[in-house]
């Protein structure tokens, strides 16, 4: 049977304890769980020529920095002069734009719905307080359109998902009944150590065993049927769902977050009028994986011209990417 984790942080650990060799007749596959990998190369390029603007500063989650786009990456725009700089909360960016009120600062967020209201809060301060010289640069997407996708995806044919407990302690977990209600397949929602993958991945043999349709929550600690109410509250205050592009599956419908019209002054995008980037043919097969229908040694790049320290695609350079995971613990 195959099971498919769509968490970044679950394909680390399996890599890590050697799960996928560990379950007699499961297959485990790693889905689109990694937000900086399913983000296309030309969303990454308009970061890129963005950093290239006067009196900006580029603030963004490290993982970001290394992956290459169409022309160049940000780390190399780091090398060359550019103000980019690494932040490791969503409030450090509008510190530096109250701080530094003669430039402009932008922040690159990337994210799922774990992260998405973090940003909204950010927004929302910023425009209780006026400030005018900070913006977001929107590549934040929801999990669930991609999961129904997957769901329909007759070349992959999942038997079940181990649903993230970060994204459902946000959204609740009686948001992904789809799975079962409209797809007749089972799904059950994890939390992070070996234990916890180990008994969520064992009660889902079980019921996909026994045809049951359902949801099952092994992640009580964290995750409840309806989730944060206040994050999911502030999500739908500021963001709008938009169609968005994500890398191995093209558009998708309603699976990216945009400002709302009362917050468009901070979107990017529109402040900076940021142009469409023609697409690109990827060198490495990173949104086949990102999809489940191959695996890194399908890829005759991976741990050959595609290592960390070179890395040729987002899948290999973030932290909660497949190619990384394979190559630090397989």
């Amino acid at each position: 049977m195959k099971i498919m984790e769509v968490c970044g942080t679950h394909t680390m650990a399996i890599a890590k304890y050697g799960l996928r060799d560990f379950f007699k007749g499961v297959e485990l596959i790693s889905g689109p769980g990694c937000p900086v990998c399913v983000t296309p190369s030309e969303r990454l390029e308009q970061c890129v020529q963005l950093s290239k603007k006067k009196n900006i500063i580029i603030t963004t989650f490290g993982d970001i920095l290394r992956v290459p786009a169409v022309s160049s990456s940000l780390y190399k725009m780091m090398s060359e002069g550019a103000d980019i700089r690494v932040v490791y909360s969503v409030y450090e960016p509008l510190k530096l734009a109250i701080d530094n009120p003669n430039k402009e600062v932008v922040f690159l967020g990337a994210g799922f719905e774990t992260t998405a209201p973090l940003c909204a809060a950010v927004v929302k301060e910023a425009f209780n307080k006026k400030i005018k010289n900070f913006s977001v640069l929107s590549m934040f997407k929801s999990v669930f359109p991609a999961v129904k996708l997957l769901c329909e995806d007759e070349d992959i044919q999942i038997d079940g998902f181990l649903l993230p407990g970060n994204v459902c302690s946000v959204t609740g977990f009686k948001d992904f009944n789809f799975i079962a209600e409209k797809y007749n397949m089972a799904a059950s929602v994890s939390g992070f150590s070996k234990d916890d993958i180990i008994k969520s991945v064992e009660a889902l043999r079980e019921l996909i065993k026994n045809r049951e349709h359902k949801i099952v929550n092994n992640y009580s600690a964290a995750v409840t049927a309806e989730g944060n109410i206040q994050a999911k509250k502030l999500l739908s205050e500021i963001f709008d769902l938009k169609n968005d592009v994500w890398r191995g599956f093209g558009k998708i419908k309603n699976s990216g977050f945009k400002l709302k019209k009362k917050y468009i002054k901070f979107d990017a995008d529109i402040k900076f009028n940021v142009k469409p980037v023609k697409p690109i043919k990827e060198k490495c097969l990173c949104g086949q994986i990102m999809k489940g229908i191959k695996t890194p040694k399908d890829c005759p790049l991976f741990a050959k011209t595609c290592i960390p320290q070179n890395p040729v695609g987002p899948c290999m350079v973030s932290s909660e990417g497949v190619c990384a995971a394979y190559y630090k613990y397989r």
